[in-house]
């Protein structure tokens, strides 16, 4: 059977596995194709988690089925080593994004003024983001796999 694994931020992947396969091959697979290492996955499918030792049967995954990757915070770099380990920065930037604001921004701010609001924007979405949990992501995706 054919599986599409998705992650949060809309990067996806199609493999293969059959109804015996475990949670835990699923996860090499991912690993394989995404560079995401096991230990920092976590797997849901229907808005359950999915535990490593248990066959995707057990939880009736299906040909053709979604399942929604969390990265955990272990993926994530501090901004300081003095910090505390709750300021985090995400391994790689999404640099498009914040471009893609600049661009609006500069459509309703003197040029002068874009750059202060986005960094207090990028300050504020940053302080946001280190005060989510694992829980918060969790439930922000399975309101968000409700709709689908």
């Amino acid at each position: 059977m054919h599986l599409t694994v998705k992650i949060l931020n809309g990067e996806e992947c199609t493999l293969a596995a059959s109804p015996s396969s475990l949670v835990s091959d699923v996860k090499e697979q991912v690993e394989a194709l995404l560079s995401i290492p096991v230990a920092d996955q976590k797997l849901l499918f229907k808005g359950k988690a999915l535990q490593d030792t248990k066959p995707l049967k057990d939880y009736g995954v299906e040909d053709s089925g979604k399942i929604t990757l969390v990265i955990k915070k272990s993926m994530l770099k501090p901004t300081d080593p003095s910090n505390t380990p709750q300021k985090f920065h995400p391994a790689e930037p999404e640099r498009p994004v914040w471009d893609k604001l600049r661009v609006f921004l500069q459509r309703h701010f003197r040029d002068r003024d874009v750059e202060v609001v986005l960094q207090e924007f990028k300050k504020e979405f940053e302080r946001n983001l280190s005060n989510l949990s694992l829980d918060d992501i969790e439930r922000l995706a399975i309101t968000k796999l409700r709709q689908v």
